[in-house]
């Protein structure tokens, strides 16, 4: 085997576009690696081999004639099993839609592919992307490559679980509280969660967010390849009313170190390892803050101090995101609810009875939400935080879990610190940190709306002067 899979994907996509290296090459690469390693991990759900390989070959002629089949040209690409890819299964998870296959791609996938990407399998995902850990009736358990006995996070826990093996240098994620983040926090990798509205929704199969809360992002190994994404996948689509028009480009960014220093100099900056609300694991607290004060020196910020006193964003969240399941999975999973996992039928059940004061309730914690959220960016241009408050827990899931040692739910067990900005819609890089207990923790970095790029060079720097590891330590492992 020649190794092509410890590339990251935008050196593996500059090597075949030089014809360095083949597309088949790679791709067969890859499937001899979910061969050996995805048993354990149960990180892909459906897997197109023959399609990826004809494709691969495709792209590789397109070279040979001359052709530049795009920025990720031949590199193989798992999409997360809540998206849509055409032709693919679109089960959202659910044993309900068991049968459905998706009739067009997402926007997000539409662009890999316009990028040369070869979409190549299916990664999973906790049903309708609910809690942040991965399990279902339908695919069983996911498990963390850095230790079987711990989730590689949720919703997008089997991308960041194909990642960190080794499977694919890039997969793709959603991120409605953390779910992009999280894993990546907990599987040691970069993973960004964008402006809301940089990554488009689609139309009817891909219907964009009523709870203006969950966008689309890339869980990969390098921070130039999450710039390469975004720049590949980002732009407006007339069928999602929120979405951006395309920004300049940020791969040349975070592609020259100095030049992302250039832009984050004398920059303000905060640290909070509780936003006012949360707790944070000791040890996990200590490496954060660490990586946040070598940030703070390397790209010369000046680090303030702010009061931080979010509301908690609990049930309002939940609320605000009940609204786009209703419209679309409500009636036929009311009629399935034997068929789903504990939280989707929870779930399903308890919408019938929200009522108006619930909804109001719920907008007026958000509100509450972007003005404490504009009270601190007003004063800095940066806001870092732990991606996690712990690492990860149990592969099976929890609801419950310690902080500490003092018991808190399964929202603040994971994503104290993730779902509010999603309730703001800013953009959050998580970058990793440190190994404590011998597992991953992530330096989440936090920028205003439309910002995305100071995100980006943040994490430019960072990956300069503190580099983490590309894979766990069993991706080697034959």
């Amino acid at each position: 085997m020649s190794e092509l899979w410890k590339r990251d994907a935008w050196d593996l996509a500059d090597a075949i576009r030089r014809g360095e290296v083949t597309s088949r090459c790679a791709v067969e690469e890859s499937l001899a690696r979910l061969a050996s390693h995805d048993g354990a991990l149960n990180a892909i759900c459906h897997l197109d081999a023959d399609g990826a390989l004809a494709r691969a070959d495709e792209i590789d002629h397109a070279i040979s004639r001359g052709d530049d089949p795009g920025p990720f040209a031949g590199v193989p690409v798992g999409v997360k099993e809540l998206a849509q890819a055409k032709g693919f299964p679109d089960t959202h998870a659910s044993l309900v839609y068991r049968d459905d296959v998706a009739v067009a791609d997402c926007p997000e996938v539409e662009g890999l592919r316009r990028a040369g990407a070869v979409i190549t399998a299916l990664t999973t995902a906790p049903e309708f992307g609910i809690p942040s850990y991965t399990a279902t009736p339908f695919h069983g358990v996911t498990h963390n490559p850095w230790n079987l006995d711990r989730t590689p996070g949720g919703s997008s826990g089997g991308s960041a679980a194909a990642v960190a093996s080794g499977i694919f240098a890039v997969c793709t994620g959603s991120d409605g509280g953390g779910s992009i983040r999280i894993p990546s926090s907990y599987s040691g990798l970069p993973g960004m969660k964008p402006t809301f509205g940089r990554i488009a929704h689609g139309g009817m199969h891909d219907p964009f967010d009523t709870g203006l809360t969950s966008v689309s992002g890339p869980i990969v190994r390098s921070v130039r390849d999450a710039a390469r994404y975004l720049d590949a996948t980002s732009g407006p689509r007339v069928a999602d009313p929120t979405s951006l028009p395309k920004p300049a480009p940020y791969e040349p960014l975070v592609a020259d170190v100095d030049r992302a220093r250039d832009l984050l100099r004398g920059r303000r900056v905060a640290w909070t390892s509780t936003l006012g609300y949360a707790e944070t694991d000791l040890a996990v607290e200590a490496s954060t803050r660490a990586l946040a004060e070598a940030l703070v020196e390397a790209a010369g910020l000046e680090l303030v101090d702010v009061p931080m006193q979010f509301p908690k964003p609990g049930r309002a969240w939940g609320v605000l995101g009940a609204g786009n399941m209703a419209a679309w999975k409500l009636d036929r999973c009311a009629e399935n609810l034997d068929d789903l996992d504990f939280l989707a039928r929870v779930s399903v059940e308890g919408m019938p009875h929200l009522r108006a004061r619930h909804i109001g309730a719920a907008v007026r914690r958000r509100q509450e939400i972007l003005c404490a959220s504009a009270e601190v960016f007003d004063q800095v241009d940066l806001l870092l935080t732990p991606t996690t408050p712990t690492t990860a827990y149990q592969a099976e899931g929890t609801l419950t879990g310690e902080v500490n040692g003092r018991e808190v739910d399964l929202m603040y067990l994971s994503a104290p610190f993730t779902a509010p900005f999603n309730m703001t819609g800013q953009p959050g890089l998580s970058i990793p940190a440190s190994l404590v207990g011998g597992m991953p923790c992530g330096l989440q970095i936090l920028a205003r709306r439309l910002e995305d790029e100071l995100c980006l060079a943040a994490g430019a720097v960072l990956e300069a002067v503190r580099p983490w590891p590309k894979f766990a330590p069993s991706a080697a492992a034959s």
